[in-house]
């Protein structure tokens, strides 16, 4: 039984207030991992180091949270939820404020290591904290609350990021970063329930955790959508010049990260009771978007109009394949979202470097989406055959 400070069952009513500690914790992650990304120029002027050397600091974070998410949760599965969740959200704060101090690269690139490795832990905790602060048939949603700061962090993060960049200069940027992420786990201390590790009697082995019905079906699909999304949005500047859009690449992407915080919380308010029509309709708008894309790439309204569709089955993906993995996973939440995070990160890196291989071969972007449509495409057929342990309407029982 999952212990609870002040209760012994699962709560009937919806934990809003820890709910949204839990979303800021997440934003303030993902936006620790992609800041680098659009504040490349000062940091590396800063440390001494070129463009390519200095956006290894994203590639460390990257990798480290990859390498560290499976070990480190089999490691910690034991140990109580809330102080572990907590450590991690203090050390990301302490790497950032770490790499706003530090003048030298190795310093920085240490720092970074350390948030990799806390953010892989968080990641494989998120969904299974939040999925046990409430009854069933509240489930998804409470994970769509807890994950929204992911696609905020996407969507507007980044913008908001380079501006304090241009307005407190990139030292600062992380300072409100480590602030930022201190509070949260003020926030969290204060709100968030606390709950017992698995007891060592229901521990279940990596490898029967991996051949539980579903769960490789699961993270393998889950793999190949990030290889088919990073595929084509790496390289979406290219893509865009393609039509007169070349010029617009901000505003594009603003519609693709609102597009997704709607497709969020239409997942929130389906995914308790339609887990199976909503993953298949998802997977098919990818494979339309996509192929739209590949079809009129010149043509600027229709490619608007398809990187909403886009965002919009974005916004979903992430909770449903985390809805999934919860349901198939029974008592090995953690492990198995542990699965599913290392093999996340694995197809982000896997389509970014698909993607560039596609572009240097072809010399044109266009190849790229449908590329992608092909990928979504074997992804929709395998999850609709095996639907009934892929998209479980029910969660498995131990």
């Amino acid at each position: 039984m999952t212990a609870i400070t002040g209760a012994t069952e699962e709560k009937s009513t919806f934990p809003l207030p820890a709910l949204v500690v839990l979303s800021v914790v997440g934003f303030t992650t993902m936006l620790t991992e992609t800041i680098p990304a659009g504040l490349l120029g000062d940091i590396g002027a800063a440390l001494d180091t070129s463009d390519s050397v200095t956006g290894q600091l994203l590639t460390l974070y990257a990798t480290a949270s990859m390498l560290a998410a499976i070990p480190l949760t089999t490691f910690t599965r034991s140990w109580p939820r809330k102080p572990l969740l907590i450590a991690t959200v203090v050390g990301i704060a302490a790497a950032n404020a770490i790499t706003a101090a530090s003048s030298e690269f190795y310093v920085s690139a240490g720092a970074r290591v350390l948030g990799g490795a806390c953010a892989g832990i968080q990641w494989a905790m998120m969904a299974g904290y939040a999925m046990r602060m409430v009854d069933s048939t509240l489930k998804g949603r409470a994970l769509s609350v807890a994950m929204a700061g992911i696609p905020i962090a996407l969507a507007f993060g980044m913008p908001l990021g380079t501006m304090m960049g241009s307005a407190v200069g990139w030292r600062g940027v992380f300072v409100i970063l480590a602030v930022t992420g201190t509070l949260a786990g003020a926030l969290g201390a204060w709100w968030l329930p606390r709950f017992d590790g698995e007891a060592g009697t229901s521990k279940l082995s990596f490898n029967a955790v991996v051949v539980r019905p579903g769960i490789a079906v699961i993270v393998l699909c889950a793999f190949a959508f990030q290889a088919a999304h990073m595929n084509l949005y790496t390289y979406i500047e290219p893509y865009l010049r393609l039509s007169d859009l070349g010029n617009h690449i901000g505003a594009v992407l603003l519609a693709l990260g609102v597009a997704a915080i709607v497709g969020l919380w239409v997942t929130g308010a389906t995914i308790d009771r339609h887990l199976t029509a909503l993953g298949l309709t998802v997977l098919s708008l990818f494979c339309l978007a996509m192929g739209t894309l590949g079809r009129f790439a010149g043509v600027s309204p229709v490619v608007v109009a398809a990187v909403i569709a886009w965002g919009f089955a974005l916004g979903c993906a992430p909770t449903l394949y985390q809805t999934a993995c919860a349901r198939a996973a029974g008592p090995s939440i953690d492990v198995a979202q542990a699965i599913l995070v290392t093999l996340f990160n694995a197809g982000m890196a896997a389509g970014s470097l698909l993607g560039g291989i596609i572009l240097s071969s072809t010399r044109s972007a266009h190849a790229l989406p449908w590329i992608s449509s092909g990928i979504f495409a074997v992804i929709l057929v395998a999850m609709a055959l095996t639907r009934v342990v892929s998209l479980p309407t029910t969660p498995e029982n131990p």
